[in-house]
């Protein structure tokens, strides 16, 4: 792997010049306030009033802003949110966000995906503080893609997450054509601290139970000039044995997901910082996480030349090296990310060439990620210029030679206050890729103050998401069907590419009372699907068909799966946020998501683009009783999810609607001790429920009503101590 050198200009100075800024803020906060200390933000001039910014965000720019300044559609989640519910995984930190859905089939080791705007789980790329975790090639094959969400920080490391709805490839590059999800960590503090959680969950109706252990330590070890930072994770799941009711005919719930098997996660981190004065700020971050599954019955694949072993693992280990320089002339933030991820536990299946049935399948991805930007203020305008070069490697067993790719790109955007009242955002990013050549993102957004309530604001951007390295890459590159048909990479597919236009209000009365509506309108093109049958030369029924190719000796073998640009669509919205304030000590929080998708093309031709529920309702209650004890009723609303299967959808219908309500309290026992509880599913809903129906052969099959079969009611208990 190349060296590659980064030369960044420090200068020291004995005064830190302040950027001014003659926005005009005047904010409610949509959530509650949190401030992250980059310094690449606006200042306000001395001689100003104070303005309350409210809710702060860094992701819509890439530099700290008023939320309702962003130029994006953005969600803030934060650490007290957060803390208040079971999270073992990205998904459960999610559920409430308008626009995002996580609640659709579960993976086969019972995790979640995130959809954003109906787009599918592929297209959101998930950041944690600014950098980008998705890996360039398909290392989880066969429907293991969740467990990527579960490579989570402690949550009590976590200061927010910031959740944008709409395309930012301008700013962040592949992938990010549904959306971001940016887990901001919390920074070294200047005082030695930490904390412990513990929490479990005892569920009702032979769900497995789980238990978790958050670990987070944080102070200076020379003061105001080395930090350093410790955290840790530790989430076990017994296995579940539910079982259907309703008219279910004996029918077996599958382990692969909706049953999920034993699960045990942990994760260690640690960071060091070095701030050698005030404009200079040094840090080294590692992180190392591991998943196990248990796959002893063959609970998630078939053990031996089938292309499974009797456990499942899934590694990470990331390394950062990361600068901030604050100087006269604006912020230079650079950084330096180099990650590994592998799966553990796949084998080579029967009739690979050249290989061993049953072997060990190395299933590896490396990414080497350099990121480096400057923000600046000239006048009235807050530019930011910069670059980023990514080289990625994957190794698959089944591959003759590891798939690699680099890839550089440019980056430039100005928000340009252009009154007190008004500012429009243009930016514009070139990609380079060795394979396919290059790509172009540009970005307009505007925000219109019309006065101290009315905040109108919209715009129009381009999203792209790169073809995965196995993808491009020619010859065998995996397998489906439990391992008995190969698929092939093609090496001429074109990125997918999203438009997404948007338009929103926000009304803040300043008193208690906000309501936020966003239309949004998004063009999908040249999505890759697979399905292209092409016929297998070697096939013994027909040896040397025309148009046949050969990719090895596979007599056993018809045709092989390829990709291709095949697909278009389109998703289209309304989302709608509010906060009440109905007394000093009761809030009510709530948002609708209206989601329209349609596939213009392809096999699906007619059918959404996901099986997102067209109507999503959420509402809670906060009553915050004394200082000392918080309670909340938290209701979500599903409407029904698409069923693809139109032999089966014609007669049980499209998956059913639900609906859910969760009660939950915290109490403070002492200063630094808080108990939390919440009842989840409170009204024990069933989603175990089956029907009956009749197969396309005459016979008698049974079939779930609900797409995600979610636990009963559940207990959850968290304990917290800080020192």
């Amino acid at each position: 792997m190349r060296i590659i050198l980064i030369c960044i200009c420090i200068q020291f100075e004995e005064t830190f010049v302040q950027l001014k800024s003659n926005y005009r803020l005047s904010v409610l906060s949509l959530v509650l306030a949190v401030t992250f200390p980059l310094n690449a933000a606006l200042a306000q001039d001395t001689d100003a009033p104070s303005v309350d910014l409210g809710t702060m965000v860094v992701t819509a720019s890439g530099f700290e802003q008023s939320i309702k300044q962003a130029p994006a559609s953005i969600s803030v989640i934060t650490r007290e949110e957060l803390e208040q519910k079971s999270i073992s995984s990205l998904t459960d930190a999610l559920t409430d966000v308008p626009g995002v859905d996580v609640e659709a089939s579960a993976g086969k080791t019972g995790g979640l995906n995130i959809s954003i705007r109906g787009m599918p789980s592929d297209y959101t790329l998930v950041l944690i503080d600014g950098r980008r975790q998705n890996v360039a090639g398909n290392i989880t094959p066969n429907g293991f893609g969740e467990t990527s969400t579960s490579f989570l920080p402690p949550v009590n490391s976590i200061e927010r997450i910031e959740v944008i709805r709409g395309p930012m490839s301008t700013l962040y590059g592949s992938d990010a054509m549904g959306g971001v999800v940016n887990i901001i960590t919390r920074k070294v503090a200047d005082k030695w601290h930490g904390s412990v959680t513990a929490d479990t969950t005892f569920e009702t109706n032979d769900a497995g139970d789980s238990r978790k252990l958050d670990l987070y330590l944080s102070g200076p070890i020379i003061k105001d000039r080395l930090g350093l930072t410790l955290r840790g994770s530790k989430f076990k799941r017994d296995a579940s044995e539910m079982e259907p009711t309703g008219d279910h005919g004996g029918a077996i719930i599958s382990s692969r997901g909706p049953n999920p098997v034993e699960a045990d996660i942990h994760s260690l981190g640690a960071r060091l910082t070095l701030t050698p004065n005030r404009n200079h700020d040094f840090w080294f971050d590692i992180e190392s996480s591991r998943q196990k599954y248990d796959n002893s019955q063959a609970q998630l694949g078939t053990i031996g030349v089938r292309g499974y072993t009797e456990e499942q693992r899934f590694n990470q280990d990331q390394y950062t090296l990361a600068h901030t320089g604050r100087f006269s002339f604006g912020t230079l933030d650079s950084s330096i990310m180099y990650s590994t991820r592998e799966t553990l536990g796949r084998t080579i299946p029967e009739g690979t060439p050249g290989k061993a049935p049953g072997g060990h399948r190395e299933l590896e991805a490396n990414n080497l990620v350099i990121d480096t930007k400057l923000t600046s203020l000239i006048g009235n305008h807050m530019l930011t210029v910069g670059g980023q070069f990514w080289e990625a490697e994957m190794k698959d067993g089944v591959a003759p030679a590891p798939y690699e790719h680099t890839q550089y790109a440019l980056f430039a955007e100005d928000e340009w206050q252009i009154t007190n009242s008004f500012a429009a955002t243009f930016g514009l990013r070139y990609d380079h890729h060795d394979m396919f050549g290059s790509h172009v993102s540009p970005r307009a957004y505007a925000v219109w103050n019309v006065n101290d309530n009315w905040i109108l604001k919209g715009g129009g951007s381009r999203g792209y998401k790169t073809p995965r390295l196995d993808q491009l890459t020619p010859g065998i590159n995996g397998f489906r069907g439990q391992g008995t048909i190969p698929t092939i990479g093609t090496p001429t597919l074109k990125p997918e590419t999203s438009t997404n236009f948007e338009i929103g209000a926000i009304y803040d009365s300043n008193n208690g009372f906000m309501v936020g509506v966003t239309a949004f309108h998004n063009d999908f093109k040249d999505r890759i699907s697979s399905g292209n049958q092409v016929l297998n030369c070697s096939w013994e029924g027909a040896e040397n068909r025309p148009g046949c190719v050969d990719h090895g000796y596979w007599p056993n073998v018809d045709f092989y799966d390829q990709t291709i640009n095949v697909d278009k669509a389109t998703t289209q919205g309304i989302e709608l946020v509010t906060a009440i304030d109905i007394t000093d000590a009761l809030t009510l929080t709530a948002n609708y998501t209206y989601l329209d998708s349609e596939q213009k093309s392809g096999p699906n031709e007619g059918q959404p683009l996901s099986d997102a529920s067209k109507h999503a309702v959420n509402a809670r209650l906060n009553w915050i009783v004394d200082e000392k004890l918080n309670t909340w009723v938290r209701g979500s609303y599903r409407s029904p999810r698409y069923r693809s299967d139109e032999h089966v959808r014609n007669q049980l219908g499209n998956y059913k609607s639900y609906a859910t309500v969760d009660i939950g309290a915290a109490y403070k026992i002492t200063k630094n001790v808080t108990v939390s509880a919440s009842i989840n599913n409170l009204f024990d809903k069933d989603f175990l429920e089956y029907a009956s129906y009749t197969d396309s052969r005459g016979n008698q099959a049974y079939g779930p009503l609900y797409t995600n079969m979610k636990t009963g009611r559940n207990f959850w208990l968290s304990m917290n101590a800080q020192f």
